[in-house]
Formats: C-alpha cells, structure tokens, sequence
C-alpha cells in the first residue's frame, strides 16, 4: 500500500514534484542558495538563473537575475501557502523579511533545532512547488509552439544535427545578425529545420521571452503525392503585422479599426522590450518582400527573424544566408529506412545500400522527394517507382515536380532557361564558370546574370574558394530537367 505524502514521516517524504517526475540533482540545494541570497545584488548571480520561469522574468526586471528570482521564489510561496501556510511563512519569515533563526524559535516557542528542522522540510515542499510551475511553464511553451507550427509537418528529421547547430549559434548571440535566413529549394527541409530550432530555443531553453510563427505558404505537398492548398496564407505585410500582434501582444491589442503604423509601433516597443523569435516561412511568397524586409529590420533588435525561402537573400547586407544543402547518401538511405519502419516496410528495411542507393541516384538528397519514393514503395516495386520520377509519370511524380520547380521555371527568362538545361552536363562534380560558357549559347555578361538568378531562385549551387567558383544542381533538379514535363501541352510550364 503507498503512503500518501500527509501519511509518511516528514523526514522520509521522498522530494518528488505533485505529476511525479524527480527533481533535478541539486534543486532543493538550488532553492536553498536561492533564498539565502534573497537580499543580495545581481553580481551573487542566482542558482535558478537556468530554470524557464526566471528567464521569462527577465524582461520585468530589468536584466537583473535576482529581482527575477525573487519574483519566482515568492510566486512559489504563494502557491506553497495554499496548502502549507506554516511552511510559507516560516520560510517568509527567514528569507525575504530576514529573521534570524532565534528570533523565530521565540515567535514559534520552540526550539532553534526545530526550526532548523521545519526549515529543512518546509525548503523540500518550497522546491517540489517551484519545480512544478517550472514544469508547467515549459509545457505551456511547447504546447504554443506546436499549435503554431503545425506547419512544419515533419515526422522524421536525419543528418540536420550541424544544421541546427549552426544555426542556434547564430539566434542565440545578442548580437546581429538579427534576420537569419534558410534557403533552398522546395522538399529540402527549411521549414523542418526551422520547426526544430524554434523547440530548440524557445520550448526547451527558454532562450527568447516571445515566439511567434507567420507562415505564407499557400500549398504544401503531402508525402502521399498530392499538393493540398493552405488555409489563409499571410501574403502581405498587414497580414504579417496582424499575426504579430495577435500572437505576441496582450488580447485586445489589435487597433480597431486597423491602422498598420499603430500596430507597428505596438510591435515595435514589444519586440524591442525583450528578445523574442519570430519565424516567418516560405517568405518568396509575400506579396512585396523587399517592401517587406524594411519593416523587419524596424522590429529587429533584440528579436530575432527566422526566415525560410526558396529564393536567396544574398544580396541584403544585414541578412544571414544560410543555403541548405541536400542530405548526404548515408543520411538519405538512413530517412529511407526510417520511414520504412513508420509504414511499416518491412521489405525496404531489410534492404542493403547497394539496393536502395538507385533512390539517392534519382532524387538525391531532398527529404520530400526520399519520402515520396518510400511513400509508393507499398504499391510498387522500385524500378517502376524510379522510373516513373525519371519520366514525370503519373500524377504523384508530376505534382511533386510542380510543388518544386514550377514556380521558379515560370519567372526564368529565355538565357536562364537555356543555361540551367544545360547544367545536366555538369551533374557529377558541378563546372567553373568558363566551362558553363563553352557549352552555353549565353555568353559573358548574359551568363553571370543568368546564373546570379538561377543561384537566388536555388536552382543552381556556388561553391568553391576565393579564387575558384563551382556551380552545380541537385540531382532532383537533374531528374526533372531530363523528363520533358517542362515541353508538355497544359502541363502550365510553357510561357502563358
């Protein structure tokens, strides 16, 4: 038969949270030192500056750690004087009013070793409350962030570790670059990486005080091969503004009628208030993005933006680019098997790389595309699967081709288009720029603006050092240039 907590021996109560989970090694060490360093000034620092409540203090008083955990100590003795008014206010007594043990013992009438004692069992249930909130406030973060990013729509991340790595890296300074953007071609994973940054940061380190999700993604292409449209898209500043303000300021806020400058400036002294994250995907889809990208920089500071978009913002100064290449072949046939085991496929599982590496031939490292493949795997055998991605047969092979490519093909202009049909020639090891030049109708000036929108459009990749260039495609984007889905009657790739 278990005890309840009021049936055991105070000294043998076991220091577990109300939901069970254990307290952390230390914490009732932790909360002790917090106390006993109730009057001290910030330079003492605080032993709870790690957990999630204090942070979230932070911008309430002012920076300074030890008002923060003040104001979280006496939260705790509030909610510890619900059902232990004796213990909060032994505890009360000792820390914030300052009250020597003696003096206590004679308002007590009792012994200083039952105080010491009271003190002891009473910091134990402190810590127990305090944990708790703590667990609640962590919870409350992440249920936020996954009702806002539900977006993201990613089951299975693999090889993205120095990704995000990296990338918190960069969120994570108090410092600019405060606009941090994810590029790459549509499938590659942006908006995953985004999604797992955002858990990162804001859910399980507390890093930011605000967090907000903005997306203007109008289709997304379920792995089951079909493009769904998406509900409500933000596509244009306004819609951006409102969102904020609907996601980061009181109820209540959003002026009435709208007025853009009125909400802006509401943003504007939140944002500069306290560091949050504010993540806005798909962004090549607003309507005016380099309207857009000023009111961005007015908010940024300390915020941060995370942004993800399929065209490249290399020519902004202020903007950290950050292209996201394709996964690596271990890391696709390991994606492969693991979503084998979700279908589950036990035949794809089992298989070796030698049979399973024609997938990473054909669409290379593009997880949407690797999903795509393992996703028809339960109908049909490989070959065919393959086959019909080389050949743009078929409504899933074409629908992934359009959710990819045609958008950017249909902004392309005739040298443009030339030039990236000719980059299959160059598909192993990618070619410098005179190569490109020999094969290529496109010539000199033509070429390098030719090329400087492939790479923006992330059709085309650069690489290379200081005084050597390499531009090279992915080899989805191989496979689709060799289908002739791009020369099909009302196939919507042809100019209108």
């Amino acid at each position: 038969m278990l005890l309840t907590p009021a049936q055991k021996p105070p000294e043998t109560q076991m220091t577990m949270s109300p939901n069970t989970s254990p307290l952390p090694d230390d914490f009732e060490e932790n909360v002790h030192d917090a106390l006993s360093l109730f009057h001290k000034d910030a330079s003492y620092g605080s032993p709870l500056d790690y957990l999630t409540l204090v942070k979230l203090e932070m911008p309430g008083a002012g920076g300074n750690v030890r008002v923060a955990t003040n104001h979280v100590l006496l939260a705790a003795l509030d909610a510890l004087e619900v059902n232990r008014f004796d213990d909060a206010k032994l505890l009360r007594r000792r820390f914030p009013d300052e009250k020597s043990v003696y003096i206590v013992a004679n308002e007590l009438n009792v012994a200083q070793a039952t105080v010491y004692r009271k003190q002891r069992l009473a910091i134990a249930r402190l810590a127990e409350t305090l944990y708790t909130m703590e667990l609640a406030a962590r919870d409350q973060r992440t249920h936020g962030l996954e009702r806002l990013t539900l977006a993201a729509g990613e089951t299975q991340l693999v090889g993205v570790g120095r990704h995000i790595d990296l990338l918190s890296g960069v969120l994570l300074a108090g410092a600019a670059p405060w606009l941090v953007s994810i590029e790459g071609i549509g499938g590659i994973g942006k908006t995953a990486i985004a999604y797992q940054l955002a858990r990162r940061l804001v859910a399980e380190q507390a890093a930011f005080n605000g967090f907000a999700w903005v997306s203007a993604q109008q289709q997304q292409f379920h792995p089951g091969g079909f493009i769904r449209p998406v509900e409500d898209p933000a596509l244009t500043a306004a819609d951006l503004i409102e969102s904020l303000v609907v996601q980061l300021l009181p109820a209540g806020a959003l002026p009435v009628p709208f007025s853009l400058e009125q909400a802006l400036n509401s943003l504007k002294a939140r944002l500069r208030q306290s560091a949050c994250l504010v993540v806005l995907d798909n962004l090549e889809t607003f309507t005016d993005v380099e309207a857009l990208l000023p009111t961005l920089r007015r908010l940024a500071g300390p915020t941060k933006f995370l942004l993800t978009s399929r065209q490249s913002l290399h020519a902004e100064p202020d903007v950290f680019c950050y292209p996201l290449p394709g996964l690596s072949e271990p890391d696709s046939l390991h994606l492969v098997r693991a979503e084998a085991q979700l279908r589950p496929l036990p035949h794809v599982m089992a298989a070796s790389d030698d049979e399973l590496r024609p997938i990473f031939e054909t669409v290379g490292g593009n997880p949407l595309a690797l999903k795509l493949v393992v996703g028809q795997l339960y109908l049909l055998d490989l070959d065919q699967v393959l086959d019909n991605l080389r050949a743009a047969r078929g409504r899933k092979a074409e629908d992934m081709y359009r959710y990819i490519f045609q958008d950017a093909w249909r902004t392309l202009g005739e040298d443009e288009r030339e030039v990236l049909i000719n980059m299959p020639l160059f598909a192993q090891n990618g070619a410098d720029f005179a190569s490109i030049e020999q094969v290529s109708e496109v010539k000199s000036s033509a070429l390098l603006h030719a090329l400087e929108r492939l790479v923006m459009l992330s059709l085309v990749n650069v690489s290379g050092g200081l005084h050597a260039h390499r531009y090279s495609i992915h080899r989805l984007t191989e496979t689709f240039l060799l289908t002739d889905i791009i020369g099909w009657p009302g196939a919507g790739w042809s100019d209108l």
